[in-house]
C-alpha cells in the first residue's frame, strides 16, 4: 500500500510538472504578451482619438465660447465617435461631460484622483484601462491638459472609449486563471489516481504470480489482453513460471530417486562438502549415529567422536585435484562390539569444489562370527585334547607294563572308556548341532504335552540328580496345555536345561519347572538355586563351548553344547530362549526361559514315569 501511494504521488507530481511546463507556462506567457500588446494598442488608439478631438476643438473656436456651448459640442462630438468626453478643471472638478446632463455635473465627484488625470497633470498625457463607474464594460481612458479658450478655463480633456473585445476576454481569462489552474490540477490528480490504480492492479497480478511461485504454486497464470501494455510482461512471467515448474519437478524427481537409492542402501552414507561439513545422510546412518537427521551442517567429529575418521575425511578433502581419486579405507569401532568398514571417496562438483562421500559398512556380525569361530576352534581343541590326553596316557601306561594286574587294567580301561564316551557324546552333539543349523531334517511340529516331555527328560537325568539329592518340582498342568513341536526335540531341550541346573545346583536343592501362556505362546521356566550367571556372560551362554568360569569346564558329562542345541531347537519352532540371573521372582539362582507356539489340538499321551514332584 505504501508503495502504491508513493507511485501515485510521483505520477501526480509528474503530471503537474508536465502541465506546468507544457501548458501553464507557455499559455501564461502568451496571454501575458498578448494582453500587454492589446492594452498598449488600446491606449494608443485612445490617445489618437484624444488628439483628434483636440484638433477639432482648435478648428471650432466657437465651441469653447462658454461652458454651455462646450457642453453641447462635447455631447455632439462624443456621440459621433462613440466616446465619452470630459472637460475637467485643473483642480479635478468636472466642468463638462458628454454623457452627463449639465444639471447633474455639479453632483459628480472630483476626478483629481483618477490615474489618467494624475498622469496628464504630471507628464502631459495620461492613460488607464478600467471599468467605468456608470458602465460595467472595460473602458480605455486618455487625458491631456489644454490651455482653454474664450470663456473656457484651462483644463484637462479626457476621452473614454470602450476597450477592445479581445482585451475584455483576456481580462476575464486572467480573472479566472486560478480557477482554471485549480481545475487542471484536480483533473490531473484524478487522472494520475486512475492510471496508478490501473498500473497497480496489473502489477499486483504479476506480483501474485511471483508470490505463488515462491509458495511452490505453479498453476497460477497472468491473463492480459493482447492490447494491454503489460501483455509482454505477463507472457514472460507465464513462460518463466512454466519453466520453473518443469525445473522444480525435474529436481524433485531426481531428489526422490537419490533419496530412494540412499535410503534403500543397508550401508550408512554421509556426504561432506569442501568445509568437511555434513550435507546429506541416509536413513541407514541412524543405526550408526543417533539422530543422524539432526547432524546436517556439523563436522563428523561433532557427531561421531572418532579422531581417525575425522582426520581421514580431512586428508581426502585436502588432496589436490591432480591426485588420483583413490578411496581411503579404514576400520573403526563405534560403541560396544560395533565394527565398521569405512570407505571415503573424494567427489568434485562441476566447479571443481571438493567433496567427499563416506560409506559405513557394518561388519559387527562378521567380527562376532570370526570370534565365535576362533573360540569354537579353541574350545573344540581344548575339549578334545583333555580326553585324548587321558586316553593316550592310560594306553601308554598299559603298553609300558606288559603284565598289569587285572584290577589296574580294569581301572585304566574304565577311564579310557569314559573319555571315549565323552568324545563320542561331544561328536554326536556337534553333528546334531550342525543338522539343526542346516535344518537338514524337515520340521514336523505336532501337538505335544509338555508335561510328558518333562517327565521323560527327568527320567534321563535322574542318575545325575540322585547323587546330589536334587528334586524336581513340576508345576506344569498335566492335560491343559499343548505346544507345537517335535516330542523328541522338546524332551532334549528339557533334558539339557535340567542337566545344566543339576550340575550347578547345591546339594539337596530343588529344580522348579513352570509355565504361563502369553500371546498365543507358552513360556516355560526352569529355575535352579545355583550361583547364578553374571550379566556380562548372559548374552553368550548359548554359544558353543562357552564357559562362564574356567572351573566349570571340568564338570563331568558336560560337552558345552547343550544350551546351544536348545537355542537352535527353540528358534527352529519360531520360539525364543533367554536367561535371567539372579531371578527377581525368587531372589537368587538362575532361571532359563523359552517359548514355543501353543497348540489346542488333541495329542496321544506319551508314557512317562512320575508326576508332580519327582524325587
Amino acid at each position: 500500500m505504501q508503495d502504491s501511494v508513493t507511485f501515485r504521488f510521483r505520477l501526480t507530481l509528474s503530471f503537474w510538472l508536465l502541465l506546468l511546463f507544457a501548458a501553464i507556462l507557455p499559455s501564461w506567457y502568451l496571454c501575458h504578451r498578448l494582453y500587454a500588446e492589446i492594452r498598449a494598442e488600446a491606449k494608443e488608439n485612445a490617445v489618437l482619438q484624444l488628439r483628434f478631438v483636440l484638433a477639432l476643438m482648435d478648428r471650432r473656436p466657437e465651441a469653447v465660447q462658454d461652458l454651455e456651448h462646450l457642453q453641447n459640442w462635447l455631447a455632439e462630438t462624443g456621440g459621433r465617435f462613440n466616446a465619452r468626453l470630459t472637460y475637467i478643471g485643473r483642480n479635478g472638478d468636472v466642468l463638462c461631460d458628454s454623457h452627463v446632463p449639465s444639471a447633474a455635473i455639479p453632483n459628480l465627484d472630483s476626478f483629481s484622483g483618477r490615474p489618467e488625470f494624475t498622469q496628464a497633470m504630471e507628464h502631459g498625457t495620461g492613460t488607464d484601462i478600467r471599468k467605468g463607474r456608470f458602465d460595467v464594460r472595460l473602458q480605455v481612458f486618455a487625458a491631456q491638459p489644454i490651455p482653454g479658450g474664450g470663456a473656457a478655463p484651462p483644463a484637462v480633456l479626457r476621452v473614454a472609449v470602450p476597450a477592445p473585445h479581445a482585451l475584455e476576454l483576456l481580462n476575464g481569462l486572467y480573472a479566472n486563471y486560478l480557477y482554471l489552474l485549480a481545475a487542471a490540477l484536480i483533473v490531473t490528480f484524478f487522472l494520475a489516481r486512475f492510471l496508478s490504480n490501473l498500473i497497480r492492479r496489473s502489477a499486483e497480478a504479476v506480483s501474485r504470480i511471483t508470490r505463488a511461485v515462491v509458495e511452490d504454486d505453479y498453476a497460477q497464470r497472468v491473463r492480459f489482453h493482447p492490447a494491454h501494455e503489460f501483455y509482454p510482461l505477463g507472457t514472460s512471467v507465464d513462460e518463466m513460471t512454466r519453466h520453473i515448474a518443469g525445473t522444480v519437478q525435474w529436481i524433485t524427481e531426481e531428489k526422490h530417486k537419490l533419496e530412494a537409492v540412499l535410503n534403500g542402501m543397508q550401508e550408512g552414507v554421509m556426504v561432506l562438502d569442501a568445509a568437511c561439513r555434513i550435507q546429506i545422510v541416509n536413513r541407514a546412518l541412524s543405526g550408526v549415529i543417533p539422530d543422524a537427521a539432526f547432524s546436517l551442517g556439523r563436522r563428523p567429529l561433532e557427531v561421531l567422536v572418532n579422531l581417525e575418521l575425522h582426520d581421514a575425511c580431512l586428508q581426502v578433502l585436502s588432496a589436490g585435484g591432480e591426485a588420483p581419486a583413490t578411496p581411503h579405507f579404514l576400520q573403526i569401532e563405534i560403541g560396544r562390539d560395533r565394527v565398521f568398514d569405512v570407505t571415503i571417496a573424494r567427489l568434485d562438483d562441476e566447479d571443481g569444489n571438493p567433496g567427499a562421500i563416506v560409506v559405513f559398512h557394518d561388519i559387527s556380525n562378521l567380527k562376532r562370527l570370526e570370534r565365535v569361530r576362533q573360540d569354537f576352534v579353541a574350545n573344540v581343541s581344548h575339549e578334545l585334547r583333555t580326553p585324548l590326553t587321558s586316553i593316550k596316557g592310560y594306553a601308554e601306561t598299559l603298553l609300558s607294563d606288559p603284565k598289569p594286574d587285572l584290577q589296574t587294567e580294569h581301572s585304566f580301561l574304565q577311564v579310557i572308556l569314559k573319555n571315549t564316551n565323552h568324545m563320542v557324546k561331544m561328536v554326536d552333539d556337534l553333528l546334531q548341532l550342525a543338522r539343526l543349523e542346516a535344518r537338514a531334517e524337515p520340521l514336523k511340529p505336532q501337538p505335544v504335552n509338555p508335561s510328558d516331555a518333562l517327565a521323560a527328560a527327568w527320567k534321563a537325568c535322574f542318575s545325575l540328580a540322585e547323587p546330589k539329592r536334587v528334586r524336581l518340582e513340576d508345576l506344569l498342568p498335566k492335560d491343559e496345555i499343548r505346544v507345537s513341536a517335535d516330542y523328541g526335540q522338546l524332551v532334549q531341550v528339557f533334558r539339557n536345561l535340567l542337566e545344566n541346573g543339576i550340575r550347578y545346583s547345591p546339594q539337596e536343592s530343588v529344580l522348579e519347572v513352570s509355565c504361563k501362556v502369553e500371546g498365543g505362546k507358552v513360556v516355560f521356566s526352569i529355575h535352579d538355586n545355583g550361583p547364578g550367571i553374571a550379566k556380562q556372560h548372559q548374552r553368550r551362554v548359548f554359544e558353543r563351548f562357552y564357559r562362564v568360569e574356567k572351573h566349570r569346564g571340568t564338570l563331568a558329562g558336560s560337552t558345552g553344547l547343550g544350551l546351544s542345541i536348545c537355542r537352535h531347537i527353540v528358534e527352529n519352532y519360531r520360539g525364543r530362549i533367554w536367561v535371567r540371573s539372579p531371578d527377581p521372582g525368587s531372589g537368587g539362582g538362575t532361571t532359563f526361559q523359552f517359548s514355543l507356539p501353543g497348540s489346542d489340538a488333541p495329542q496321544d499321551r506319551h508314557e512317562s514315569e512320575g508326576s508332580g514332584h519327582i524325587a
